[in-house]
């Protein structure tokens, strides 16, 4: 455990205000998991994916930074419209900007899970929305585990977490809404 600690402390030393920006990225994203109305989560992830966009940028994780930001603009976009063309530019515009700055499989992760987020965001809803945005979590998670990124690994955790509360309330209250009609 005290290696771990150590690995820690020495990784966020590299890079103290890129890693201090991601834990602030954390805090954001946190409070928007907790969310039960889309909107609100929409907003709360609009403002994080901004956070994580420059704290990738600070890590010199292109393809990272470039896929959060992004998501930051689908995240906003896609609170005011649900056309699928909108969300087919998403597609094509994250798999154009990330190709070219891929060098290594790491780094597709990102546009994987930025594919996922935007499917959800864009055609689904409540628990499925939900669900699309955990698989491409686990591809967050992964990167970040991967590229060092503290804050990024701890977000990702929590949101898997959080976002697995909210959809069993969402089970739960739709059973019981089921069951009062």
């Amino acid at each position: 455990m005290i290696n771990i600690i150590e690995f820690v402390n020495a990784l966020f030393w590299q890079a103290p205000w890129a890693q201090t920006l991601g834990f602030i990225a954390l805090v954001v994203g946190v409070s928007g998991f907790f969310q039960k109305d889309d909107q609100k989560l929409r907003y709360y992830l609009t403002v994080f994916t901004l956070f994580m966009a420059l704290h990738f940028f600070m890590l010199e994780q292109w393809a990272g930074a470039l896929m959060a930001l992004l998501g930051s603009a689908r995240n906003y976009i896609s609170s005011h419209t649900d056309n699928k063309w909108v969300m087919i530019s998403f597609f094509i515009g994250a798999w154009l900007l990330a190709i070219p700055n891929t060098n290594q499989w790491v780094h597709l992760l990102p546009v994987i899970g930025t594919t996922f987020g935007t499917w959800a965001l864009f055609r689904e809803k409540g628990i499925r929305m939900r669900l699309f945005m955990s698989i491409g979590t686990v591809c967050w998670f992964t990167h970040n585990f991967f590229v060092g990124s503290i804050g990024g690994v701890i977000i990702e955790t929590i949101f898997l977490a959080i976002n697995s509360r909210t959809m069993l309330k969402l089970l739960k209250d739709g059973a019981v809404q089921s069951t009062e009609h």
